[in-house]
């Protein structure tokens, strides 16, 4: 399980269903989700690992930062909207 700290993931259930995050940590079946945004690493959303779906990306440098302890919510949010932008192209 802990492998997948610092994957992207998207949500698959409940009312974030389509929304994308980084996992931060991990716990039995659960991971710790934040997005820099509303779910902030003072916040994380606890999710089931069955409710995500893995997108295949991991950012070198955010995961570096995670396991250092000191990766910033402005971090997060950049990485996030990259990958947002990197799906949207690989769509058209």
């Amino acid at each position: 399980m802990h492998d997948l700290i610092g994957c992207f993931v998207e949500s698959k259930a409940g009312r974030d269903a389509g929304k994308y995050y980084v996992i931060i940590n991990t716990h039995n079946e659960y991971v710790y989700l934040v997005d820099g945004n509303i779910r902030t690493l003072n916040n994380p959303k606890k999710k089931n690992v069955k409710h995500v779906r893995k997108l295949g990306y991991v950012d070198s440098s955010l995961l570096e930062a995670i396991n250092n302890n000191s990766v910033k919510n402005e971090e997060i949010k950049r990485a996030i909207k990259l990958l947002q932008i990197e799906i949207s192209n690989k769509e058209v």
